[in-house]
């Protein structure tokens, strides 16, 4: 009972660290909580990569921009 109650709690601070839903698009790909909160996480990287991209298209390199 205690480690299903500790991993439990482990799925529910995994899936806040990963904005506290999940695409409805992974859901239905993947058959396990765990597998769904991985690929929601990579998705989330991904998105954020693309937007410091476009970030810093818009406003130059941090090196740059710190000089």
């Amino acid at each position: 009972m205690h480690n299903a109650t500790l991993e439990n709690n482990k799925l529910h601070r995994a899936l806040e660290l990963v904005g506290g839903s999940i695409d409805p698009e992974i859901a239905e790909s993947y058959p396990s909580l765990e597998a769904r909160i991985l690929a929601q996480a990579l998705e989330n990287v991904e998105l954020a990569e693309r937007r410091l991209r476009e970030i810093q298209k818009l406003v130059g390199d941090i090196d740059e921009v710190l000089v």
